[in-house]
């Protein structure tokens, strides 16, 4: 059967009138032609003329036409509809791709606030806005701090100490203590050559900070106007982390594992100052130092104005010098994985080096209940001391106020 619908008018008309003759059993031809020799007749118009000066033939092609178009109608939705279920499925199925977006703890809330994350409401955010809103953040916390004369006239030795500098890829990293700092150590030591490995895994915890330590280069080893040079014309690169959250890190892994180092240069004293009637033997070993002993010895004025703080909970700003030292990209821990495959990509070096990614356990669970579990035994006098030390780093890198701190407007 040919789909008349789809045919040409004049043709449709043709073969109603044609069936309606055959019907009425009225012969005005002197053959009776079939639909086909109808429908390929060079006299095409003409017979459409003959056919329709029959008013009987019109009326009863008419009728029969409204009644086919009905029955054909029904018969191609019927025939039609599991194609249309199918391509309507097919069109909502697919994927559409989107914007790579990322969950991004403790990031401050700002006036564009259905593009960056919000500790309260766990907003989604494009993590190439994100960066840029961390760098503009940072240029302009600077700027208010040197309008109040915050910041020192030059940079620090230990500063310079603290900044790894690669002069093939033209590089400047600041590394801050508990923020993968021994990983980002083994790439920049693959990056020497001087390693006989290709993984930086292979290379030891111990051996990156001890033996191999001597193989990485500092800006401080430069001269000053080397130092100039570098600053000026190479990427400068800093990592940080929830200041909070760093600090509780550097607590656990120097205090609550086995560091006989920290225990003795630290703990044996934490204990002597802060806790009541300490007995002699946690003394002697240190090694069992709590976490709110430790925050009074980090908040203590003799201890900040005698010895200062350690670099596994000193500030960024100190550290790294960020309102003095311009730096190109801000990363941060939470986000660690894209911004270090940004970085790598970037430099080059993502072909040949695999940065270690985070084990299953920080994705499952974040340290919020940790976090949660330690600072609620620290005093509100503690607490409110400790803020002070830190809150110029969470204004600097866009943090959020700590749910644990009363919110303090002044900067």
């Amino acid at each position: 059967m040919i789909p008349l619908l789809l045919l040409p008018p004049e043709t449709y008309i043709i073969h109603h009138c044609y069936r309606s003759l055959k019907i009425l059993k009225i012969n005005i031809l002197k053959t009776t032609p079939t639909f086909t020799t109808l429908f390929y007749s060079e006299s095409k118009k003409q017979l459409i003329g003959l056919l329709l000066k029959n008013s009987q033939i019109v009326r009863f092609a008419m009728w029969r036409m409204t009644k086919f178009r009905r029955w054909y109608g029904s018969l191609v939705a019927i025939l039609l509809f599991p194609s249309i279920v199918i391509v309507l499925y097919s069109v909502v199925s697919v994927p559409v791709p989107k914007v790579k977006l990322r969950l991004i703890p403790n990031e401050i809330q700002t006036k564009s606030a259905d593009k960056i994350f919000n500790n309260q409401n766990n907003q989604l955010v494009n993590l190439t806005e994100i960066r840029q809103f961390r760098y503009k953040n940072l240029l302009s916390s600077c700027q208010q701090l040197k309008s109040r004369g915050l910041i020192q006239n030059s940079i620090t030795k230990k500063s310079l100490s603290h900044i790894l500098v690669d002069d093939r890829y033209k590089v400047l990293f600041c590394y801050i203590p508990k923020v993968a700092c021994t990983n980002l150590k083994r790439v920049f030591l693959l990056l020497t050559g001087k390693m006989n490995a290709t993984d930086p895994m292979a290379l030891k915890a111990a051996d990156v900070h001890l033996t191999y330590d001597k193989y990485l280069t500092y800006l401080d080893s430069f001269s000053e106007d080397e130092v100039q040079f570098k600053l000026e014309n190479y990427k400068k690169i800093i990592m940080v982390r929830e200041p909070f959250e760093r600090l509780l890190s550097a607590y656990r892994n120097k205090f609550t594992e086995k560091s006989p180092y920290f225990h003795k240069r630290f703990g044996r004293k934490i204990i002597r100052r802060y806790r009541n009637n300490p007995r002699q033997e946690d003394i002697e070993k240190g090694n069992n130092a709590k976490f709110d002993e430790f925050v009074q010895y980090i908040t203590d004025p003799v201890t900040i104005e005698t010895e200062g703080l350690n670099e596994h909970w000193d500030l960024y700003s100190s550290l790294c010098q960020p309102c003095l030292i311009n730096y190109d990209f801000v990363g941060k821990y939470e986000t660690l994985d894209d911004d270090i495959d940004y970085i790598m990509h970037d430099l080059g070096i993502d072909t040949f080096i695999q940065f270690p990614k985070r084990g299953a356990a920080y994705k499952k669970k974040r340290t919020k209940d940790t976090f949660e579990q330690f600072y609620s035994n620290i005093s509100k006098i503690d607490l409110g001391n400790l803020w002070k030390i830190y809150r110029q780093d969470y204004k600097l890198f866009s943090y959020a106020y700590p749910d644990i701190i009363k919110r303090d407007d002044d900067f």
